[in-house]
């Protein structure tokens, strides 16, 4: 696999950056991550990372020019989705 750069660039016959990336063993190499983040994932763990989603979403929704309705919509799903989370863990909000 390779990586191109093209630019323009005045009074230069090549305009391209030819970077090589060698090959890794990229399922060897997330294996061990993903089995860590299994193990670490719990209701707990969902909830927190669903606040903090939440701008992120939003700005991503915005960006993507998603209508007035599906940006005040968002934060109701993500707190019905947290309220789910707490009520199948038993805890309270």
């Amino acid at each position: 696999m390779r990586i191109e750069l093209t630019w323009p660039r005045h009074g230069a016959a090549d305009r391209t950056l030819t970077v090589p990336v060698p090959a890794l063993p990229a399922r060897e190499l997330l294996r061990p991550a993903l089995r860590h983040a299994h193990q670490a994932w719990t209701p707990a763990v969902a909830r927190r990372a669903l606040a903090y989603a939440e701008p992120v979403a939003s700005s991503a929704a915005s960006a993507a020019g998603a209508g007035a309705l599906a940006q005040l919509t968002l934060p109701f799903v993500i707190g019905r989705v947290q309220q789910a989370l707490c009520d199948a863990s038993g805890q309270t909000a």
